[in-house]
């Protein structure tokens, strides 16, 4: 009995150390430095005072490479990028916007056309 017990605690662990090896080997590197994150949104923030959009860009950069999961950095960042669209710093990258060319009205004059309808 103690022999089969010993065993099954025994392959329990064995299987909870691979288990937790394999998902060790899964993880990817992140990092968390909300204080470095901090650090950076308050220097972007500066450099926008000052008018240094692009400086304020990759400070706002750093922060969100600091600690991608914080929402103040994530913000920061959209309104660098928002102030440099605003003052025609970014490009509109290869998008294309076609404008509509409405068709002339028909006029009264055009008495060769007629409409059908309600």
């Amino acid at each position: 009995m103690k022999k089969i017990l010993v065993s099954v605690i025994g392959i329990a662990l064995i299987m909870g150390f691979l288990s937790m090896s394999m998902n060790a080997q899964n993880k990817q590197d992140y990092s968390m430095d909300r204080v470095l994150c901090k650090h950076y949104i308050d220097l972007a923030r500066a450099e926008v005072e000052k008018d240094n959009l692009q400086l304020a860009k990759v400070y706002a950069q750093k922060a969100i490479q600091a600690n991608p999961w914080e929402k103040a950095a994530w913000a920061n960042y959209n309104d660098v990028i928002q102030k440099l669209a605003d003052n025609g710093d970014i490009e509109d990258f290869d998008t294309f916007i076609e404008e509509s060319k409405a068709k002339e009205a028909p006029s009264a004059s055009d008495g060769g056309s007629k409409f059908e309808g309600c």
